[in-house]
């Protein structure tokens, strides 16, 4: 069976998840696979053509989510569509962390990695702020939200005690930031 471009990439993916980009090394993948380096330059002239399709393939994810979940009208739905995406895609491996960890050590990394979170954030905003809050207030609530989901994934990547099911947790944070302060106060008595 002869390999695809996309079957490399998955395996890219999935090997920068588990050992990070120094791990994604043309050996490795052939191996894995079971087939000939030779078989990897059919489809990359060199291994950063690989990385920068992994990349590529993680911007498209989050563009993804946006899309979908535009696909509804009504602003709380929006909200709700993005973030059981969200809780979708986390279920899956996710090359993210070591993405990030990447951006450390290379400024064109860095600098997608910034314009990406600047993008998740600012369509947060938009949904906060067609939701109906102000423009302050909704970008508030967009750092707090994607801070929040940041921070879940962390955690559960690295703590396999840590049982709390993302879905649960996104419930709770979607209701806590669509809730206004009256409501919180009231809430907390």
């Amino acid at each position: 069976m002869a390999l695809t471009k996309e079957d490399w990439v998955n395996e890219g993916w999935l090997l920068m998840t588990s050992k990070g980009v120094e791990g994604v090394k043309v050996e490795v993948l052939a191996r894995q696979l079971e087939v000939s380096k030779g078989s990897f330059y059919w489809h990359f002239k060199n291994r950063n053509e690989l990385l920068e399709a992994i990349l590529q393939r993680w911007e498209e994810q989050t563009m993804f989510l946006i899309q979908e979940s535009q696909k509804t009208t009504n602003p709380k739905e929006r909200l709700v569509k993005l973030f059981t995406l969200t809780s979708q895609v986390c279920q899956e491996p996710d090359p993210e962390p070591a993405i990030f960890l990447w951006a450390n050590k290379d400024p064109l990394v860095k600098q997608r990695v910034h314009h990406l979170e600047n993008k998740r954030v600012d369509y947060l905003s938009k949904l906060f702020e067609d939701y109906g809050f102000d423009a302050i207030a909704a970008r508030n609530r967009a750092e707090v939200a994607y801070l929040a989901i940041m921070g879940f994934a962390d955690r559960r990547g690295r703590d396999g005690e840590f049982d709390l099911e993302m879905s649960e947790f996104n419930n709770f944070l979607l209701s806590l930031l669509t809730s206004s302060i009256e409501d919180l106060s009231v809430n907390s008595r």
